[in-house]
């Protein structure tokens, strides 16, 4: 099949997260496949935009902020719609991963009017929203997008009752997991009780949800304590930052065990993932974060709170140290996994089984498949 996924945003900062790595993953896996796919987004980075992603084929398009303040969702390139409408009928059908954003929500509209079949997933990103910009978006843009797709995908029953009440009861969803590809040569092979200070790694945005100066502060005081690791963050900056580097000035001496590393592409974030010893998320109200199946996927210990979607799964399993999100209990997980050698490998070791077995993204692509066609017949039906 001829495949386009439309993504709203690239950098070279990470910055659209879990979406982008989850488009990337369909992507690779369906050319594995024998699948004709590309993938057409946003581009904001320095220089040229790259022509593939992690071997992916790519169309990346330079965009600008029409309406300042709004991020993501006022992203536009004159150029990446003219060239979906011309190019829309080249495709058997096109998977949108869909925010209240201009760059998906207008490929939704050319898709449409070439008579193109596609399927729409929201990653959790379209919630009901009472503001009158968000109302006069859904009317205008949201709503015919969503009812225009063959299948509207969901990640959790939070998610559904969501889109059921943005579509006020017109749409079911489909619920279709995240998963992640485990390839031997990306498990961390490290023997971590040789390398010297364990590396205790935190990487996501920087947005007070994702709890950065919880992990921060937990760092400060087992550094404090003299335990043998370094702690590092990664991630773009979207709030919080100022609070991680007024804590480096007031506490110099942290400073050089507890370092921010910046933002980084996504090929370059799952390259340093893998170079943890200990994954930590502290996160609360995480849906289902694809951070923390790339580190199941590397065999690397994770740490996260029981409000991550992935927490239920992940403690049956014995695949991760499921605590409480209070401090004191991020401070006693993390204590536990720098001290004892034994419970890493062990958590590594479950981890990487967990991954294979629960998350695997051949099962989830096997799903994608069957819908894809699906909405040839649906669209040749209904043409």
């Amino acid at each position: 099949m001829r495949i386009l996924h439309v993504v709203t945003l690239v950098d070279d900062r990470g910055s659209y997260g879990g979406p982008l790595t989850v488009a990337i993953g369909h992507c690779a896996e369906l050319r594995r496949r024998g699948h004709d796919v590309l993938l057409s987004a946003g581009w904001q980075g320095s220089g040229a935009p790259p022509t593939q992603l992690e071997g992916v084929p790519a169309r990346l398009w330079p965009s600008r902020s029409v309406l300042p303040g709004y991020r993501h969702a006022s992203l536009y390139s004159v150029d990446m719609h003219h060239w979906i409408r011309k190019h829309a009928k080249d495709f058997d059908v096109a998977h949108l991963h869909l925010a209240r954003d201009l760059v998906p929500l207008i490929a939704a509209s050319a898709l449409r009017r070439a008579g193109t079949p596609y399927v729409v997933q929201t990653h959790g990103m379209i919630r009901p929203d009472g503001r009158l910009t968000a109302r006069l978006i859904d009317l205008g843009l949201t709503l015919p997008a969503l009812d225009g797709a063959t299948h509207l995908l969901s990640l959790t029953p939070a998610e559904d009752d969501d889109l059921v009440r943005v579509t006020r009861g017109k749409r079911s969803p489909l619920r279709l997991r995240n998963g992640i590809a485990v390839n031997q040569r990306h498990v961390r092979r490290a023997p971590d009780e040789t390398a010297g200070l364990l590396d205790i790694l935190f990487m996501a945005r920087l947005h007070p949800r994702k709890r950065v100066m919880t992990f921060a502060r937990a760092a400060a005081a087992l550094i404090i304590e003299g335990v043998p690791a370094r702690f590092s963050i990664v991630g773009p900056d979207e709030g919080d930052l100022p609070l991680v580097m007024e804590l480096l000035a007031e506490h110099p001496a942290i400073g050089r065990r507890l370092t921010y590393e910046g933002a980084l592409d996504h090929e370059a974030a799952i390259a340093r993932l893998r170079m943890a010893d200990v994954y930590v998320l502290p996160s609360v109200h995480e849906p289902y974060p694809m951070t923390v199946l790339e580190a199941l996927a590397a065999g690397i210990p994770v740490v996260c709170t029981t409000s991550c979607g992935l927490s239920s799964s992940l403690d049956h399993e014995g695949a991760a140290e499921v605590v409480d999100p209070a401090e004191d209990e991020i401070v006693r997980a993390i204590r536990h996994l720098i001290l004892d050698r034994d419970r890493r490998r062990e958590l590594g070791k479950r981890a990487l089984e967990t991954a294979a077995s629960t998350y695997s993204l051949s099962v989830v692509v096997d799903e994608l498949e069957a819908m894809y066609a699906d909405s040839e017949v649906i669209s040749a039906t209904s043409g």
